[in-house]
């Protein structure tokens, strides 16, 4: 894509991982293109000179910024609704919340996400599924514990005493 700077870092983690271990990862994050979008106006404003050119040779000159900035402006648009859509089905999967309750919830919240989680974790009632989550798979191999030294029997025949 020629008209990013540059990729976010962030690998998103995938959906079954714990949503707080998503949160810490960045995948609900605000994405970079909006920021690279206002580079490339400003870029596009260091290249216009209205007192030597006339507007079609401006035009030419900051095209390919303004293009630049449509696409990524489209980016942000897609790339936001996507992280917000996987943000409410991650509570609302996690939470016995509505859609409707949490966007009220996000609204009247004045921090950030890990601190609505933490909201959630202490005053939301879990969905049965994500209780469920513990318990997936076989169960932990218990490891055998040593005797204390007093229920130990020695085995074999005893020892003469000479």
């Amino acid at each position: 894509m020629w008209w990013r700077t540059h990729t976010d870092k962030v690998v998103p983690l995938g959906k079954r991982t714990l949503l707080k271990d998503r949160i810490l990862n960045g995948d609900f994050n605000p994405s970079s293109y909006f920021w690279q979008a206002q580079l490339a106006l400003y870029v596009a404003k260091d290249k216009l000179d209205l007192t030597r050119h006339d507007t079609q040779y401006q035009l030419d000159i900051a095209g390919v910024d303004f293009m630049r900035y449509k696409k990524l402006m489209e980016d942000f648009e897609k790339e936001e609704n996507n992280r917000i859509s996987a943000l409410y089905d991650a509570f609302t999967s996690e939470y016995n919340i509505t859609k409707e309750e949490l966007e009220e919830a996000f609204l009247r919240w004045s921090g950030d996400i890990l601190s609505f989680y933490y909201y959630a974790e202490e005053f939301l009632p879990k969905t049965p599924a994500s209780n469920r989550k513990d318990m997936r798979g076989r169960p932990k191999k218990v490891l055998n514990q040593p005797l204390p030294r007093v229920l130990q029997v020695k085995r074999g025949r005893p020892k003469k005493i000479a």
